[in-house]
């Protein structure tokens, strides 16, 4: 019954830890009605600033923040990004079963294939948007730094959601395969551990009647019993078995599913940037090709050119701040992935420390007199199980070597500098030569 106890609390904690969010987000449901009135007192949730101003309420103790966040659906980015992408989701395909990977399917990219008349002008429109907007400075201390800076890059470029949209996905199902990798192996190790404790007496499976060892067993000046002999190879079964277990779940499952995740995220950002790049050349072209055609009108001149000088900036802060955002995505990866290696494996020994205690208790249960009972030979096979999972959870993140910036063609590919230069001073050229053919007095 105590075994049975112990696994069933295993269980659960795999099923809470993998739930995340969704037991805070049924409390905070359940309590928010009682806890309103107390955080409107106390002005824990921010009130929306106006324009140029920061309220107080922004600046509140930053301890709620985390209370906050686990209670909450979805992040301040996600919010910002909207949640009209039925495109998008029809165009991305889920697979595995425990881990998963996403595969981005052709025609998810929506921005257009050339930059024709009606797109260089809307871009014209967002580009002047945004090159005259404010930059607002005020902020939700609810929020993490870096899900806040999303935020503020997905407002500023709707033209890009898809993008945003998917990076976060693909931020998600990386960090729940780590998440559920971790849980995983600590589940393997805590039942090999309880099963080896309380079902490890020697008499539970007759590995020497299966040898045809009736009297023990001698190895020079040792003597084995046959009850020792038992535990020896219910020692070596489960925890080989363990082991197997932890291969099987890294190589047939998590390795080439995190790798596949990783390849996809770098395969999408280079077409998208690429795709990026082909309207950056084609404003780039036009706007030094203004002054060669037919067209004699001075206005349209103007217009034109401040149009295309419009389109190159605008289309070279995409760039600049999808890779922000990229940035951003990459660094909640690492950081999550950092959490789960590191707090999981602690939180399973806290709660077999816990059960343990609740155990001795009620029962007579002694962990060290039981440990003592199953021997060396069991302590040094489990420390060899530890090693192993060790070692598994240090390569979990190998896969990220797949996101490589060299591979697509980034903001310090465009050069902005050198073709503003040329743009202008092409212009200037124009205006020497006709200033010249007129004798100066143009």
């Amino acid at each position: 019954m105590n075994g049975l106890i112990l696994l069933a609390s295993i269980a659960a904690l795999i099923v809470l830890v993998l739930a995340r969010q969704i037991p805070l987000q049924i409390l905070a449901g359940i309590l928010s009605p009682l806890l309103r009135p107390v955080m409107r007192l106390f002005r824990v949730k921010p009130s929306s600033a106006s324009t140029g101003t920061v309220k107080p309420s922004h600046t509140g103790n930053s301890a709620w923040a985390t209370i906050s966040r686990a209670s909450r659906k979805q992040t301040e980015t996600e919010i910002a990004l909207g949640d009209d992408f039925a495109h998008e989701d029809q165009h991305i395909r889920r697979q595995g079963i425990i881990f998963n990977w996403l595969s981005v399917v052709v025609g998810y990219i929506r921005v257009p294939v050339e930059l024709s008349e009606d797109v260089s002008e809307r871009y014209n429109e967002l580009g002047s948007r945004f090159l005259n907007g404010r930059v607002p400075i005020s902020a939700d201390c609810q929020n993490l730094y870096e899900d806040e800076e999303g935020a503020i890059i997905a407002r500023y470029f709707p033209e890009d959601s898809g993008c945003f949209y998917l990076l976060n996905r693909m931020r998600q199902t990386i960090n729940a395969n780590v998440r559920k990798l971790t849980v995983v192996f600590s589940a393997i190790m805590s039942s090999v551990l309880i099963i080896n404790l309380l079902y490890n007496d020697g008499g539970m499976l007759d590995f020497a009647a299966l040898f045809g060892i009736d009297n023990g067993l001698a190895l020079g000046p040792l003597n084995i019993s046959v009850d020792a002999f038992n535990e020896m190879a219910f020692a070596v079964l489960t925890t080989i078995g363990g082991a197997f277990a932890m291969w099987i779940a890294y190589y047939v499952e998590y390795a080439p599913y995190q790798r596949n995740n990783f390849r996809e995220m770098s395969n999408f950002i280079t077409r998208y940037l690429a795709r990026l790049n082909d309207h950056y050349r084609t404003a780039e072209g036009q706007a030094k090709s203004v002054t060669v055609g037919q067209e004699r009108d001075a206005t349209q001149f103007s217009r034109d050119a401040r149009k295309w000088h419009t389109n190159v900036m605008w289309i070279a802060m995409r760039i600049f701040h999808i890779e922000s955002f990229l940035r951003g995505i990459m660094f909640q990866i690492l950081r999550n992935t950092g959490y789960y290696l590191v707090l999981i494996p602690i939180l399973f020994l806290i709660v077999l420390a816990g059960l343990n205690t609740m155990l001795a208790d009620f029962t007579d249960f002694n962990l060290a007199a039981r440990l003592a009972d199953l021997g060396l030979i069991f302590l040094g096979l489990f420390i060899a199980l530890g090693l192993v999972y060790v070692f598994f959870l240090h390569q979990a993140m190998t896969s990220i070597d797949e996101i490589n910036q060299d591979e697509w063609i980034g903001f310090d590919s465009l050069l902005l500098d050198n073709v503003l230069g040329e743009m202008v001073g092409k212009y200037a050229e124009d205006v020497a030569y006709w200033k010249n053919r007129l004798g100066g007095g143009f």
